[in-house]
Formats: structure tokens, C-alpha cells, sequence
């Protein structure tokens, strides 16, 4: 099975790129023109040929940058507008990506992820550890039924499951049809801008003071059972075959599920 440096990489080889418009997306250059502060922060993951990138940058916006996992259009990129600063071009997988945003533009991003959900769960908590307190998520999600096709990319989803993945993160500031899209892409689009949810500190009566993670995962069990836990924190370990060792195991390697099992233990027990 091919990584998805290789993936992507052969796809761009083999030219096989029909999500790619050659332009700048309408709603997003509509959302572009609006900008006022021209320092702001940007970042576009999965760029691609990043036409969004190349017209913010022919605005005078002079903190934009680019990620994609493969070098390739990055390459291309970097030939159309080679006066665009290197260190903002950056080859990387956007999961091991560091750094603080105002903003970051999703276009089509998310609908190149294999459509699992533990992919869409990290998607939507990498997304808030990267923006900066009130930074926004801003941009366009395929409103098209999600087909069995894995290799069938970029894939589709609805509105209720985007909202689903994003809710416990963000507030939604708007997500709706998208009016302007492409003849192309009309009435396939959803234009969204979500705003970071404020994260309150922590309480010095926390119910998890001097709580263990085994602790928490058993009290977790006895109330809750794995099915629910399962419906509440979208990990394999809960849904294939879980185990208390085999869970601790992962948790304890994994922050981000980590806090999501926590913070279903505060909603379970902090009223209790």
C-alpha cells in the first residue's frame, strides 16, 4: 500500500487532478477581497497548485503559507511565483505540522482525507491546535453523497456530518450552500467560516485531580459501556475489538484522544 506522500505525488504525475480549477475558487476570493488586514496570518493545507495562495499573495498579503505532502506542486508553484518566500512553502503531512494561524483555508482539504473517522475526528483537533484563540476555519466542503469508492478522490460528505465533526471545536459563524460557486461545482458546495471556541481553564476542583487514566477509562466503562464510548470518541481502539490495555496503550500516545476521553469523563461525572 503506497503512503500518501506516493499517493498524491503519482496522482500530479499521472495528471489526474479534476478537483484543480485552475483559479481561484469565487467564494473564496469573495472572502479574500473582504480582508482588511493584509499581516493577517494564513495558512491553506493541502494546497495543491494553491491558486488561493498565489492571488492573496498578488494582493499584498505577506503572511501566507502552503502546505502540501507532496513536493510536486509545491514545485509548480514555486516556478509560477518565485518571488514567494521559501520558508512559507512547506513539503509536509499537515498531522505533524506545527505552528499558530489567524486563519486557515480549507478547500478541498478535507475531502481528500480517506473518509474513516478517526481521520475526520483528527482533522477537526488538528484544525484548533493550529489557530491562534478566535482564529477562523474558512472555506468550501463538497456537499455530495460519501461513496464506498476509497480511491475515488476527493470524497463527499453533508452538512450534518462536517457540523458533527466541528462543533466540539468551533462555533459556526456561517455554513451554507455556496452561491458563487463554479458553474462546475454549483450547487455541490458549502461555504463555512468557523470561529475557535474559547477554552476555558481548568477549575481547581477538576474531577480529574489526582485521577489516573486507568481510573478514568474503568469509571468510563462501568457507566457508559464501549458502544457509547465508541458514539462519543471516534478512536478504533473503542470500536474494533476494545480492551482496557489495549486503549490505556493508545491513549497514552496519543494526546488529542487523550483529552477527548477526559473531557467525556467531565461531562459524565462532573455533575454526579
Amino acid at each position: 500500500m503506497s503512503t500518501e506522500k506516493e499517493y498524491w505525488t503519482q496522482r500530479y504525475q499521472d495528471k489526474l487532478t479534476g478537483w484543480d480549477t485552475g483559479a481561484p475558487t469565487i467564494p473564496l476570493k469573495t472572502y479574500f477581497d473582504q480582508l482588511a488586514n493584509k499581516q493577517v496570518r494564513i495558512l491553506i493545507p493541502g494546497a495543491g497548485n494553491a491558486y488561493e495562495a498565489e492571488y492573496l499573495f498578488k494582493q499584498g498579503f505577506t503572511n501566507v503559507t502552503i502546505l502540501d505532502i507532496s513536493p510536486i506542486p509545491l514545485e509548480q508553484f514555486k516556478n509560477r511565483n518565485p518571488s514567494f518566500p521559501e520558508e512559507h512553502l512547506i513539503e509536509k503531512d499537515f498531522f505533524k505540522h506545527k505552528g499558530s494561524y489567524d486563519i486557515i483555508i480549507e478547500q478541498t482539504f478535507f475531502c481528500s482525507l480517506v473518509p474513516q473517522k478517526m481521520n475526520r475526528v483528527k482533522y477537526a483537533t488538528k484544525m484548533s491546535s493550529l489557530l491562534a484563540p478566535e482564529g477562523k476555519l474558512v472555506g468550501l466542503w463538497f456537499d455530495f453523497p460519501l461513496t464506498e469508492d476509497l480511491e475515488k478522490r476527493p470524497f463527499g460528505g453533508t452538512q450534518e456530518e462536517y457540523i458533527g465533526y466541528l462543533n466540539l471545536y468551533f462555533r459556526i459563524h456561517t455554513f451554507e450552500r455556496a452561491y458563487n460557486s463554479i458553474p462546475e461545482r454549483a450547487d455541490k458546495e458549502l461555504f463555512g467560516i468557523f470561529i475557535k471556541k474559547h477554552t476555558k481553564p481548568k477549575q481547581a476542583n477538576n474531577p480529574l485531580h489526582g485521577k489516573t487514566l486507568k481510573a478514568i477509562l474503568e469509571e468510563l466503562i462501568a457507566k457508559h459501556g464501549w458502544e457509547y464510548m465508541d458514539d462519543q470518541v471516534r478512536i478504533n481502539c473503542f470500536a474494533l475489538n476494545p480492551t482496557l490495555n489495549s486503549s490505556l496503550k493508545f491513549l497514552r500516545k496519543t494526546p488529542w484522544a487523550r483529552e477527548k476521553v477526559e473531557q467525556l469523563y467531565l461531562r459524565s461525572f462532573s455533575k454526579s
